[in-house]
Order: structure tokens, then C-alpha cells, then sequence
């Protein structure tokens, strides 16, 4: 009997840890079209739509970004960076060496805070033989 009340006692505290997650899912969400392959932290994506969103409520140091045709996702570790201004529209930076790009900050409107994404290694190795053909390219998010 003691064990039963021990396991029923465990599984309400699943059910509530679950649900307080699902609340705490992100109001950051951000659609944008990239037209050209790139790279987000380790992992290579395709040219398309993508969602960008932050994964807690509380907390914007980990942003996942996912393919609208589900070809792939992947989890972003970031840290703040601050604008002198408000950012009057929602980008992307990306670093651009000839024609690979790296995802480098998420930039949401209405904010003086964006998000730097941790520097692949594939792109650290780049950027120490080719820094200075490093461009910034930056993407408008439309729509929402």
C-alpha cells in the first residue's frame, strides 16, 4: 500500500511538471524565409521557412528553429547582445564567408536585447584562415 501511494503521489507530480511545462511554451515566435542553405549551431539546413522560437517563457538563452516541412530542427544556445534602440523589425544576422552562412543573432521587434548564437566550430576553423572575408547578411522577418 505504501508503494502505491508513493507511485500515485510520483504521477501527479509527472502531471503537474507536464502541464507546467506546455504553459511555459514559447510567445516568441518568429516565420521567416531563408533563401539560402545555411548553418545554425552545429547543424546544416536547406533553403525555406523556418520557425524560430524561444523554448521557455522565462528564459531566452535556448531558441529552437525548425523547418516548416519538417526536415529538420535544432536547439540554439545563445547569450544577450544590446542594441542602442528598440529594434523596429524582427532579423537574422548571419555571417556570411563567399557562399556559406552561419545563423548569428535573432533580433525580435520591439526589443533592445537580440540573441547571439554560439559560433559553430566548423565556422570558428573558417573564420580563423578567412576572418576578413567575413560579411554580416542580414533577413526582414515580413510576417509573422
Amino acid at each position: 500500500m505504501k508503494h502505491v501511494k508513493k507511485a500515485f503521489a510520483l504521477s501527479g507530480l509527472l502531471v503537474l511538471l507536464t502541464f507546467s511545462a506546455a504553459l511555459g511554451q514559447s510567445d516568441r515566435q518568429t516565420i521567416i524565409h531563408i533563401p539560402f542553405n545555411f548553418t545554425a549551431g552545429e547543424k546544416t539546413f536547406p533553403a525555406g521557412k523556418y520557425e524560430f522560437e524561444r523554448i521557455w517563457k522565462n528564459s531566452d538563452s535556448v531558441w529552437v528553429i525548425r523547418h516548416k516541412d519538417n526536415v529538420g530542427e535544432s536547439m540554439l544556445l545563445t547569450r544577450p547582445v544590446r542594441a542602442n534602440e528598440t529594434q523596429q523589425e524582427t532579423r537574422l544576422v548571419f555571417h556570411r564567408y563567399g557562399d556559406l552562412y552561419f545563423l548569428s543573432e535573432i533580433w525580435t521587434a520591439g526589443d533592445e536585447l537580440g540573441r547571439e548564437i554560439q559560433m559553430s566550430n566548423r565556422e570558428k576553423s573558417l573564420d580563423k584562415t578567412v576572418a576578413e572575408k567575413r560579411e554580416n547578411h542580414i533577413l526582414i522577418a515580413r510576417s509573422r
